[in-house]
């Protein structure tokens, strides 16, 4: 029977009692004493010791590359572009007058008039007038302070005092005459300051009326999202029932 295996047979039956051989010597203790060995700081190579000795300055002074800021590399002539700087000093002063105050709810902004009338400018809280240093500090129904580089500066709503503007026509009992035609008609005259800041104030008005408009209706398009994603929420969770 032994004579009729094979050698194939004959490798794996060493391999199966070798394997054996090593479980039952393991069993009774082989290897259990092999651990690492201790530690000994007469075996650890020596760290070598840094010397550090001082170098010359690789950079070099500041006054050897004064010729990088005489001709630019980047620019086409070589030369240093002008630079103007223009700080809170040298502003243009800021001379004014308040002709109409918009407080709502989400927004409060002031509407100046310079050059009698021909600029027109519209600040918010907090913001810094175009071009000047004076800075809208706090805004009232008929009052304004600027901060700025004097420190403050109130400036009172602008009202309409009867002077200035044209007469009105005086009315008459006898019916006008009729006349020639004139062949031209006159320009209308400009409106006034005041027209002017009745005008940019309805302008203010209607835009943050649009606003909050537009605010409300996309509160209700939120709104109804949110009840849509609840509902598939309920419906997916929803038990289905067995046919």
């Amino acid at each position: 029977m032994l004579e009729s295996l094979r050698p194939f047979t004959w490798i794996v039956a060493a391999l199966a009692a070798w394997a054996l051989g090593v479980l039952l010597l393991s069993l009774f203790g082989l290897g259990g004493r092999v651990g690492p060995h201790p530690p000994n700081p007469a075996l650890a190579p020596p760290i070598p010791a840094l010397h550090l000795s001082a170098g010359a300055l690789r950079l070099g002074a500041p006054s050897d590359y004064l010729a990088v800021a005489e001709r630019p590399l980047f620019l086409p002539d070589r030369r240093p572009a002008p630079v103007a700087v223009v700080s809170a000093e040298q502003q243009a002063p800021f001379e004014g007058v308040l002709t109409s105050v918009l407080l709502t709810s989400g927004l409060r902004m002031a509407i100046f008039s310079e050059n009698n009338g021909q600029v027109s400018r519209r600040v918010r809280l907090g913001d810094t007038i175009p071009g000047t240093g004076w800075r809208v500090a706090v805004i009232e129904p008929r009052r304004v302070v600027l901060e700025g580089p004097e420190g403050q500066r109130a400036l009172d709503l602008r009202l309409f005092d009867g002077q200035g503007g044209q007469a009105p026509t005086p009315l008459s009992s006898k019916p006008p005459e009729a006349g020639p035609v004139p062949a031209t008609v006159p320009p209308p005259n400009p409106p006034s300051l005041l027209q002017q800041g009745a005008q940019a104030n309805a302008e203010a008005q209607r835009s943050a009326e649009e606003q909050a408009q537009i605010e409300a209706i996309r509160a209700r398009i939120e709104a109804r999202r949110a009840q849509l994603r609840e509902q598939q929420e309920k419906n997916a969770n929803a038990p289905v029932a067995e046919q």
